[in-house]
């Protein structure tokens, strides 16, 4: 399908914010799917870029998608103008499931795995799944911060960043209250800090869901290009089908 660039910012030194709008299936969206996005016509890149879905707003019939620039395919991305097209595939993968109602929950994102958790917050919030919510983020410096204010405005934030340049000096982990009795913890990021994470939950009762990047190929689950062992490496999974969004005690991090 064909949406409209509707705006484009550039948040940090090499990350960048698209917003898209026209033909899409906006009511189906769960919070951690993604798209898969054409790349100049598909001329110089067979393969698409898999972008994860930031918001979705159904009213405005629009979406928005945060990526970093890591190569020539982003770098084409991040170089769109207001009117342009881009041909997309989605929503694709699996998103999070929601807590169940009144729970105490914990939302945790590093970098750029901040982004794909905004329409989580946003649906905890407006669903009024919870009014016990936390979030933390954390980023290298503060050069590197983006979407705290807008984070902030649906729930409590708190930020880390490695230098101390903002926030409070060190990881996501040490802000995060293993004796707060959270129910819920929901995360995006490196793969390290979801492993710090759950490592740092172990011997408490909480319910983690980690969204894990991947190269990927197809991004439909037909090539098998972007899998993940289990947690007793027995299985692979599909971070494009069964993912990207899985239980943590599902998989080895």
């Amino acid at each position: 399908m064909l949406l409209d660039v509707t705006g484009i910012t550039n948040l940090t030194s090499n990350i960048w914010e698209l917003c898209l709008s026209g033909p899409f299936p906006y009511q189906r969206v769960q919070a951690g799917q993604f798209i898969n996005i054409l790349i100049n016509q598909g001329k110089d890149h067979i393969l698409r870029r898999p972008i994860s879905i930031a918001e979705v707003d159904t009213n405005k019939k629009s979406l928005t998608i945060v990526f970093r620039v890591v190569g020539q395919g982003t770098e084409w991305l991040s170089q769109r103008q207001v009117g342009d097209q881009l041909n997309i595939i989605g929503p694709l993968g699996t998103g999070f499931q929601l807590p169940a109602k009144n729970s105490k929950v914990v939302v945790v994102g590093g970098g750029i795995g901040v982004p794909p958790l905004y329409q989580l917050v946003k649906e905890l919030k407006q669903k009024q799944i919870t009014n016990d919510l936390t979030i933390i983020l954390g980023f290298r410096n503060q050069a590197d911060c983006f979407w705290v204010e807008r984070f902030a405005k649906l729930g409590q934030v708190l930020v880390a960043t490695n230098d101390g340049s903002f926030g409070t000096k060190g990881f996501v982990t040490d802000l995060l209250d293993t004796k707060a009795n959270y129910e819920y913890l929901y995360s995006c990021g490196p793969r390290g800090m979801l492993q710090a994470l759950k490592n740092h939950c172990q011997g408490i009762n909480i319910q983690g869901y980690v969204s894990l990047e991947e190269r990927m190929a197809c991004g439909v689950g037909a090539c098998y290009g972007c899998v993940c062992s289990s947690a007793d490496r027995k299985l692979h999974y599909r971070i494009c089908k069964e993912g990207p969004v899985f239980n943590w005690e599902e998989v080895a991090l």
